[in-house]
C-alpha cells in the first residue's frame, strides 16, 4: 500500500503550514497522540518554556510508535496496521511514504544500521525484517522462532544499536494463558554486518541470546556508556520484575538494579538521569506515578488515579510527561528532581500522548552542546522540495575545495562533484537532479555531503516528480 507522493505533499504542505511551531524554533521531538479509534495523530513540541505544542501535523495510524532519524520521523503502526510512515519535517512534515510491511506482522518498532537500511521487531509473526528506510520494501527477513518458547513466538519488540549489533527485547510469553512470562526473557544480538544472530553463549546448543535474570522485558532499551538496561514488568500486577541492566562486551545480564517492590509497581517506562533513574510504574490497582530511583531510595515525583502516565522524556532540566488523564490529557513539564510542575497547567495536545519521539537535534541532559568553530557550512536547499534541479549555498575557507557527495538513504554515492569558495569564502552547488551517468535521479530524499580541510558539513533535499 503506497500513497501517492505528489498527491500527499500537496495536501499536507496546505495542511500543516499554520500548525508548525514559532518561526526559527526547532522542536525537541514529535508526541504521537490517539484515543485508539482508527487513527492517531503526530505534533510538535519545543524545548523551552512555555513548550509549545504544534497542532496536528499529521495522521498516523492509531496504535503507533515512532523514531527520528537523519532528518526523518519513521512511524510504525503496530497492531493490525502493518505500516511504516516516513515523514520529513524539513518539507512541513511531508509524508514521503508509507507501505505496508505484509499482515499478521504487529511490528513494534525501528532501528537503523551503518549500511543505510533499517530493522523492523515484530511482535505477532516469528521474524525479524530489514528495510529500505527510503520506502520500506522488505530486503529480508531473519527467523526468530529459534528463540521462541512453546506458542512459537519469542515476542520480540523495543531494539537499541551498540555498533554493528542490534539488541532486541524478547519478552518470551504464553498466549494461551493470558500473557503470562514462560520465564526469564532475553536479549536476541543481531549481527548487522554480517546479518546473522550471534551466539552469546558457544558453551551451549543452538544460537543463544542475553538471558536475563527477569521476566518480560517491557521497556526501551537504554545505552548506558558500556552497559545496556531494560525493565522487566515480569507478571503485570505482581511486583515480581526490576530494572536490569546488561554488559553487552560479556554478554550477560549484571542483576537488577532496583526491583519493583522498592519502585511501588510494575515498570511501564525508564529514563537515565545521571546516576538516577526516572521509572514510570503502575501499583496493584493500575494507578500510575513516576517515581527517582538512586542510591538515596525512590522518591515519588508524581502520582495520579488511573492508568494515565503513558510516557517520560527526560531533555535537559525538563521531565516531559505524557499524561492521558480523562478531561485533562496533555504534555506536562515537570522538574526531574524535585517534581513541581514547571508548565501552566496541562498543554493540550488533542487527543491523548502516547509516546514521545525524540528529535536526533535536541541536546541530552548534562552534556554541553556549545558549537566549535565553524570552518564549513552548508546553507538551506532552494527549491526544496525540488523538481528536479536545486541550489544550495555554502561557506568555507577563501579558497577552499570542497567536495560535494549525493548521497541516498540507502547511503549510496549518487554523484560527486567539486566547488571552489571565492575570496570571502562563499560558493554555489547546483544539481540538476542526475546522478553521475546522467540519468535521472528517483523522487526521494537525498543528503548532500560537503567536506573540505577536515572539516565536514551535511544537508538534504527532497527530489519530487
Amino acid at each position: 500500500m503506497r500513497t501517492n507522493f505528489a498527491t500527499a505533499f500537496g495536501l499536507t504542505l496546505v495542511l500543516v503550514l499554520a500548525a508548525l511551531p514559532s518561526v526559527g524554533q526547532e522542536p525537541a521531538g514529535w508526541i504521537i497522540t490517539t484515543d485508539y479509534s482508527t487513527f492517531g495523530r503526530i505534533r510538535s513540541f519545543e524545548g523551552e518554556d512555555p513548550w509549545a505544542v504544534s497542532a496536528d501535523l499529521g495522521v498516523i495510524p492509531g496504535d503507533a510508535v515512532g523514531r527520528h532519524h537523519d532528518g526523518l520521523v519513521y512511524i510504525v503502526g503496530r497492531g493490525a496496521s502493518n505500516l511504516l510512515q516516513v515523514w520529513n519535517p524539513a518539507a512541513g512534515f511531508v509524508l514521503v511514504d508509507e507501505t505496508s510491511l505484509g499482515s499478521g506482522l504487529n511490528p513494534q518498532d525501528i532501528a537503523f544500521d551503518g549500511q543505510g537500511d533499517a530493522y523492523v521487531s515484530c511482535y505477532d509473526a516469528a521474524v525479524l525484517l530489514r528495510v529500505d528506510p527510503a520506502d520500506g520494501t522488505v530486503l529480508g527477513t531473519y527467523d526468530t522462532s529459534i528463540f521462541a518458547d512453546a506458542d512459537g513466538l519469542p515476542e520480540t519488540s523495543w531494539m537499541a544499536t551498540v555498533g554493528d549489533r542490534l539488541y532486541i527485547t524478547c519478552q518470551l510469553l504464553d498466549r494461551n494463558n493470558w500473557y503470562g512470562p514462560t520465564g526469564p526473557g532475553a536479549l536476541l544480538v543481531f549481527d548487522m554486518v554480517a546479518e546473522a544472530w550471534v551466539d552469546m553463549d558457544p558453551a551451549t546448543a543452538g544460537v543463544q541470546p542475553i538471558l536475563l535474570q527477569g521476566a518480560n522485558p517491557y521497556t526501551r532499551i537504554l545505552v548506558d556508556n558500556d552497559r545496556l538496561m531494560v525493565g522487566c514488568a515480569g507478571f503485570f500486577g505482581l511486583a515480581d520484575g526490576g530494572i536490569e541492566t546488561v554488559d553487552p562486551a560479556a554478554g550477560a545480564s549484571t542483576g537488577i538494579l532496583h526491583t519493583e517492590v522498592a519502585l511501588g509497581g510494575d515498570i511501564n517506562r525508564i529514563q537515565l538521569d545521571g546516576d538516577d533513574l526516572l521509572v514510570v510504574v503502575n501499583d496493584a490497582a493500575f494507578n500510575t506515578s513516576v517515581v527517582r530511583a538512586g542510591a538515596g531510595g525512590v522518591q515519588v515525583l508524581d502520582a495520579r488515579t488511573g492508568f494515565v502516565h503513558a510516557d517520560i522524556l527526560l531533555l535537559g532540566d525538563y521531565l516531559y510527561v505524557a499524561d492521558r488523564t480523562v478531561g485533562d490529557a496533555g504534555l506536562r513539564v515537570l522538574d526531574p528532581v524535585t517534581g513541581d510542575e514547571l508548565s501552566a497547567g496541562t498543554i493540550p495536545t488533542g487527543l491523548p500522548p502516547l509516546l514521545f519521539v525524540l528529535s536526533e537535534d535536541a541536546p541530552v541532559s548534562g552534556v554541553d552542546f556549545t558549537p566549535a568553530a565553524v570552518t564549513l557550512s552548508l546553507g538551506a536547499p532552494f527549491p526544496n522540495p525540488c523538481n528536479p534541479s536545486v541550489m544550495i549555498s555554502l561557506a568555507a575557507k577563501p579558497g577552499a575545495l570542497v567536495r560535494i557527495d549525493v548521497v541516498d538513504l540507502r547511503g549510496r554515492r549518487v554523484r560527486t562533484d567539486h566547488v571552489v569558495a571565492d575570496a570571502s569564502g562563499s560558493a554555489r552547488y547546483h544539481c540538476d537532479g542526475r546522478d553521475a551517468n546522467g540519468r535521472s535521479l528517483a523522487a526521494g530524499i537525498y543528503h548532500v555531503l560537503a567536506r573540505s580541510g577536515g572539516a565536514q558539513a551535511v544537508t538534504r533535499f527532497t527530489l519530487v516528480k
